[in-house]
């Protein structure tokens, strides 16, 4: 990864999602949990959460947030963790770089925050075995989806490597 400091630019190796595959993605993985009218989805638990608003209101080993949801800040009910307690990885919106899968494979408890977007970062723990990851479905609920090689090896082979500029602003 390099950094220019003075205009806060990353250039990050990363494994790109075409525009036609992002309509499939952004259907369920796995098992959708509505919301109760009126109500959220709130008690499930699995290994990692991600997504601010599910990390938030569920239990899990791994919390991946990026302080937004639905592209938006996030001002949650309670605070997530504090910034010390989180690594920090850098991954463009629809994006998988280097620099989050790395750190995703070194971690097995904690908090990793994201300066982009943690969308596709539920694709690297589909790859460990015994693991189960949850996250938002906008609007709809909770997706629970266990760990799974091929259905992780099938999206990832959608995938294009290249590297990706992205500035990050004051973030880091």
């Amino acid at each position: 990864m390099q950094l220019n400091s003075s205009s806060r630019v990353v250039s990050i190796p990363a494994l790109t999602l075409p525009l036609e595959f992002r309509r499939f993605l952004a259907y369920p993985q796995g098992t959708l949990y509505v919301k109760p009218r009126r109500g959220e989805v709130t008690g499930l638990q699995a290994t990692v959460s991600v997504g601010d608003f599910v990390s938030e209101r569920h239990r899990a080993e791994v919390k991946i947030v990026d302080y937004k949801s639905k592209r938006r800040t996030y001002r949650g009910e309670a605070p997530l963790l504090s910034a010390e307690m989180c690594r920090v990885v850098v991954n463009p919106p629809g994006t998988l770089s280097l620099n989050a899968v790395t750190t995703i494979n070194n971690t097995r408890t904690g908090c990793i925050r994201v300066v982009g977007e943690e969308d596709l970062l539920v694709i690297p723990f589909l790859a460990r075995s015994g693991v189960s990851v949850i996250y938002g479905q906008p609007d709809v609920g909770v997706v629970l989806v266990e760990s799974d090689l091929n259905m992780a090896l099938k999206i990832l082979k959608t995938l294009k490597p290249t590297v990706v500029t992205y500035s990050i602003g004051e973030c880091l």
